[in-house]
Order: C-alpha cells, then structure tokens, then sequence
C-alpha cells in the first residue's frame, strides 16, 4: 500500500484534474505514480513536458528502454521495471533480453553499442560517476547530443525508482 493517498480525478482540485488530464491514458487509466506526484500538480506538468521531450529525440528508443530498464533493475524498483518492460517490448527489445539485462556483459543477445550503454547505466546508477573508458567509448558510438540523451534517461529511471520506492507506489 501506498505511503500517501492517491489522488483520484473524483476528489482532485482543479489543479491535480488539469494534471491528471495531461497523463491520462486512452483507455482512461491513469498510471499510480501520477496519482500520488499529482499531489504537486506543477511539477508533475514540468516533469511530463521535459519527459516526454526525451521520448521524441534522435535517441534509438531500445537504448532508452534498455537503460531505464536497467536502472530500475538495479534499484529494485518493480513498479518502473515493470513498465519499461511493456515499454521495452513496444520498442523492440525481446523477452530474452529483458531477462538478460542483469547478464548483460556476457550476453551474445545484445550488440556491443547496447552493452555500452548498459555499462553506462550501470556506472551512473551504481556510482553517480563515469569512468573516462567508459565516457571515451560513448564519444566514438554516439553523438554528444545522444550521450546527453542517455544520461537524462538514465537519471530520469533513477529518479522515478527513488519516488516509487520511497512512496510504495502500488503496481498498476
């Protein structure tokens, strides 16, 4: 259960209703973790402009769903793992690679540019540090803009791990 109340378009301000507007999906449902971040209605409009900008770059978005999902593996956090798994699938990750993400490194299921940024997530999520080998092999795959991208996603997947572990965020 959830540390605070989830906010529900039925007793929300206007405030939370605008914001729940904006991450309410087709279907009508609305994800746990805006209910609870609804609370703060400003920021969670900020949060969504800036995130779902990352989801329209030149980033390959398997990259993007490997790393985050990686992150969120590392964290513990089954509530953002389980939502870049359906993420992940969407954009082209298999089943055996959302299983081998942990055993990335000896993995023959991903290329060497998805290993790298696996490493990469690693280090940022396990040390908040890059290693200069690590840094050096990014610049020879991507474009720096790229390498931005894939440090925003990364620190995006650790801060959403942090809130939904801290709150408790219940799975959806």
């Amino acid at each position: 259960m959830a540390r605070l109340r989830y906010v529900e378009k039925e007793n929300a301000t206007p405030d939370q209703e605008r914001a729940l507007a904006q991450v309410t999906q087709k279907s009508g449902k609305i994800a746990n973790i805006w209910k609870l971040w609804s609370h703060s209605p400003e920021t969670l409009e900020t949060f969504m402009t800036f995130y779902k900008t990352l989801l329209k770059t030149s980033l390959d978005p398997k990259l993007r769903e490997l790393v985050y999902l990686k992150a969120s593996t590392m964290n513990g956090c089954a509530y953002c793992a389980g939502a870049h798994v359906v993420a992940g699938r969407r954009a082209g990750l298999t089943d055996e690679q959302i299983e081998a993400v942990g055993q990335f490194a000896d993995s023959p299921l991903f290329t060497p540019l998805e290993k790298l940024a696996l490493r990469y997530a690693e280090e940022l999520t396990a040390t908040v540090r890059t290693s200069d080998t690590v840094m050096n092999e990014l610049k020879e795959h991507l474009s720096e803009t790229n390498i931005i991208e894939l440090n925003l996603i990364i620190g995006v997947a650790n801060l959403t791990n942090r809130f939904n572990m801290s709150f408790m965020t219940d799975p959806d």
